[in-house]
């Protein structure tokens, strides 16, 4: 794992920790779901496409909110590597040519 990958992981670690606390803080103190559900668009959006595996759990759940930041949380991290990697190649191209 890069030092970029980890500091992707956490960064959107974070931001879907502060979405999945969202999420239980309305279900907690307000009996309804609609910060669940915003929370889970919102990780939605910005896990895409991965996180539309979380569409097959309930909305608005903490268990889909959940599903939705890791989901996010894998396909960044997996795409920090793929960038890692493609920099590490176009970096021997260069050098052998």
């Amino acid at each position: 794992m890069t030092k970029r990958t980890r500091n992707i992981a956490i960064a959107y670690g974070v931001w879907a920790t502060a979405f999945f606390l969202v999420a239980v803080y309305g279900a907690l103190f307000f009996s309804h779901g609609e910060y669940g559900v915003s929370a889970h668009l919102w990780l939605t959006l910005t896990g895409m496409p991965l996180s539309f595996v979380s569409w097959g759990v309930p909305h608005g759940t903490a268990l889909g909110v959940a599903v939705a930041g890791v989901a996010g949380i894998i396909q960044w991290s997996a795409m920090s590597e793929f960038w890692a990697c493609w920099d590490r190649r176009k970096g021997v191209e260069k050098n052998e040519t």
